[in-house]
């Protein structure tokens, strides 16, 4: 898949996965960029699904508080899934759940071993501690698919 100019410069300075809300540190310069880039440069499409390409990015920047309000407004799996990851960074492994039952099955993650439920359970047993290189890898994996999936449905259509 071909990614915007702006995408692949951006993904090669995004350190992840997305562990707390400390860990990796903000990316001040990258939510700074994510903010003020155009759908189109971002993308190469508007529309939901662009917005929660924006949301997850920002995220994983550490733009918590804007990804958060992407998604609140929004409704479907997509934004589902973004609002539990969101919640699971934030420490709240509940209404991360919560949100994880609202996305279903994301169709993402349909044919993988990707279960966020799962991964909630191994944040939230390492929290205050260094998380294992398994879980960094399912955190990786999860972060990866989701944006090929949202990449490739925000250019379908």
């Amino acid at each position: 898949m071909t990614h915007s100019a702006f995408l692949e410069q951006f993904l090669a300075k995004l350190q992840t996965p997305r562990v707390s809300l400390s860990h990796p540190e903000i990316q001040h310069e990258l939510v700074g960029e994510l903010t003020s880039v155009s759908d189109l440069a971002l993308a190469n499409s508007r529309g939901p699904r662009v917005d929660c390409i924006r949301s997850l990015l920002l995220l994983q920047a550490g733009g918590f508080e804007r990804s958060h309000s992407i998604v609140q407004a929004m409704s479907g799996s997509d934004p589902a899934y973004i609002h539990g990851m969101i919640h699971r960074v934030e420490g709240d492994f509940w209404n991360a759940k919560y949100w994880f039952r609202r996305s279903k099955k994301h169709p993402a993650f349909l044919d993988t071993p990707i279960d966020p439920f799962r991964i909630t359970d191994l944040v939230e047993q390492a929290k205050g501690k260094p998380p294992s290189p398994t879980t960094i890898q399912d955190l990786k994996t999860e972060f990866g698919k989701l944006l090929d999936f949202l990449l490739g449905a925000s250019a379908s259509g």
